[in-house]
Parts: structure tokens; C-alpha cells; sequence
């Protein structure tokens, strides 16, 4: 989730990963990324309950609905 807010890209290649700036990785990003994170698992988990919170998270339709949340969210703003 860090790699796609950071980097602004769907799919971030090492050597982009290896350009970010861990400075822009603030307390107040950290706790927006958070928020994005439980209201897409609540929404995932208030439609399948029986699928278990761990196996949720661990699929990648999960995976991809929270890179696309991310990427898509101009609230992700960070100074260059």
C-alpha cells in the first residue's frame, strides 16, 4: 500500500520502489492509508463474512481493490 501511495503508480517496478523517499512517510499518511484500509476491508468483509478476515486479506481481488483505492485517491498528496 506504501509502494502505491508513494510511487502514484498501479505497478511500481523495483527500481521505482527503490526511488522513494521514506521522508514523505508520515505519521498523518500512515494513519490516511489506515482509514483506506479498514473502510475497504469492512466493505469486503460486510459482503462475505464467511470468508474469515485472514482469508480476505490475503486475496488478490482484496489486493487489488485497495491499489486501485490508492492510486485513484487525490487525497494521497505529497509534497515533492
Amino acid at each position: 500500500m506504501s509502494a502505491y501511495t508513494l510511487t502514484r503508480l498501479r505497478q511500481p517496478s523495483p527500481r521505482d520502489l527503490l526511488n522513494i523517499d521514506l521522508d514523505h512517510l508520515s505519521d498523518d499518511l500512515m494513519f490516511r492509508m489506515t482509514g483506506t484500509l479498514e473502510q475497504n476491508f469492512k466493505s469486503v468483509l460486510r459482503r462475505n463474512k464467511a470468508g474469515g478476515v485472514d482469508r480476505i486479506a490475503r486475496t488478490a481481488d482484496f489486493t487489488t481493490k485497495i491499489r486501485q483505492a490508492v492510486v485513484s485517491q487525490s487525497r494521497y498528496h505529497i509534497e515533492g
